[in-house]
């Protein structure tokens, strides 16, 4: 029997800061090896647990605009008073190589690539209620306290930006919104216009 050829796609993963796109992102990637992480540029410094090349690619202001003005990044967008960017180069290889592409972004960002990459599949991921959201910040024990109030600014404005986006899923339970994950990828992995070559690999040319 002929194997039949599919596209592989772009998952971009958005919530407020304290949602649970991360931990979310890296369960999705220990799961599954045709899944690559998207490694986003960022011109905030590391937090203790964070490498450069693994989390992030660190980088200067002066070697973050030296990326856009190349033409290399794929979208950019200041957050938290931070550039944050995505290589175009390292998207394009990887898909080219059958791999999906996963990345955790903010709203600023996802709007843009989704706005050049219309087969992107996009997954709003928002915690049960506000009052968890605080919690959520102030015990991770990362941010100060004006840092804090910045993100909850930002997660009220990003609320309002929900309706831009595929799929929603509420994160109450760790578990459950990884599986609802990859329920979605797999959906789209079957979704007619992700395959090839119907016709040729189901008569075998």
């Amino acid at each position: 029997m002929s194997k039949f050829q599919k596209k592989n796609f772009l998952i971009i993963l958005i919530s407020p800061s304290g949602g649970g796109k991360s931990a979310i992102l890296k369960q999705v990637l220990c799961d599954n090896n045709n899944i690559k992480y998207s490694i986003s540029y960022t011109t905030r410094k590391p937090r203790k647990t964070e490498k450069t090349g693994i989390d992030y690619n660190f980088v200067s202001d002066e070697e973050f605009h030296k990326l856009q003005k190349s033409g290399d990044l794929l979208e950019s967008a200041l957050v938290h008073g931070y550039w944050y960017g995505t290589s175009k180069k390292y998207i394009e290889t990887e898909l080219n190589k059958g791999h999906h592409i996963i990345m955790d972004i903010d709203v600023q960002g996802a709007k843009q690539i989704i706005s050049k990459i219309d087969d992107a599949v996009s997954i709003f991921i928002l915690p049960p209620s506000n009052k968890i959201l605080i919690d959520r910040l102030i015990g991770r024990g990362t941010d100060s306290k004006e840092e804090i109030e910045i993100r909850l600014r930002n997660a009220n404005n990003e609320m309002n930006e929900i309706t831009c986006f595929q799929y929603l899923i509420i994160n109450d339970d760790f578990d459950k919104a990884v599986k609802q994950v990859m329920d979605i990828i797999k959906v789209e992995e079957n979704k007619i216009n992700r395959y090839k070559n119907i016709e040729s690999d189901f008569y075998g040319g």
